[in-house]
């Protein structure tokens, strides 16, 4: 279990890595962060989660190539209170989870805060290549990525992964 919520419901976080490993091969491995339903109405994003980690732990070539060189942490479903409680996009508190991202509360925001320790604690530990949080959309269709670029030096290196999704 990652953290429990206001209504005391749990919300857990998957790690999927080739455990065969030995475990300093493992400590040597990046990090890769996904998490899905911030907003309980984009059913979409479990339908999606679930696509994830079929794949990640399935029998591909390209699925045991990601267990062999990353240590992938899943949480899928952010907002528990929220679809348990019917909401569309707000949290047990009425608030969007997804706008609290800068300075989660633990009180108010428990998941929120304790997933965003975990990046923390994984880019401390190990480094984070990659975090991807899944969402749907009331307009768009197919798949899409917004994406931050903090420095103009790195704005080709985020890029490249929805350049491979894309592929």
């Amino acid at each position: 279990m990652l953290s429990q919520t206001l209504a005391g419901n749990s919300c857990d976080v998957l790690t999927i890595t080739n455990w065969k490993d030995s475990p300093e091969k493992i400590k040597g491995k990046k990090g890769i962060v996904i998490t899905a339903r911030v907003h309980p109405g984009e059913t979409g994003a479990s339908y999606m989660m679930k696509g994830v980690i079929d794949y990640l732990i399935g029998p591909s070539l390209g699925a045991r190539i990601l267990r062999d060189n990353f240590v992938l942490k899943i949480v899928p479903m952010l907002n528990i209170d929220g679809v348990l409680n019917g909401n569309s996009r707000c949290s047990l508190a009425g608030v969007d989870l997804n706008r609290c991202w800068m300075d989660p509360q633990r009180d108010m925001h428990p998941v929120l805060f304790t997933v965003k320790w975990l990046i923390k604690r994984v880019q401390d530990e190990r480094g984070v290549l990659l975090f991807c949080d899944l969402h749907g959309h009331s307009r768009k269709k197919n798949i899409f990525m917004y994406g931050n670029c903090l420095k103009s030096d790195t704005r080709h290196r985020e890029r490249v992964f929805p350049y491979m999704l894309e592929k």
